[in-house]
């Protein structure tokens, strides 16, 4: 089982609000509730799924993003 599922599965309740999150990005990437920010020296971006989990992304053109990883705030070093 992937990292990803298993970060998952672990909390129901993160399910659904990673659920929300990404359907807020796909109406609004600006929605200001995603709390969208760029991690500085690199093209990777981050959204907000709630106060210590975030969805990792780098974007592909305008209107295309690419979701890489998901996981703990403190993830953003790996990047």
């Amino acid at each position: 089982m992937s990292y990803r599922r298993k970060f998952l599965k672990n909390d129901p309740g993160l399910l659904s609000k990673t659920t929300k999150a990404i359907s807020m990005f796909i109406s609004n990437p600006a929605h200001p509730g995603l709390k969208l920010e760029k991690l500085r020296g690199t093209k990777i971006w981050t959204i907000r799924i709630d106060k210590g989990n975030r969805i990792f992304l780098t974007w592909i053109d305008k209107s295309t993003a690419l979701f890489i990883d998901i996981g703990q705030h403190d993830k953003y070093r790996k990047y």
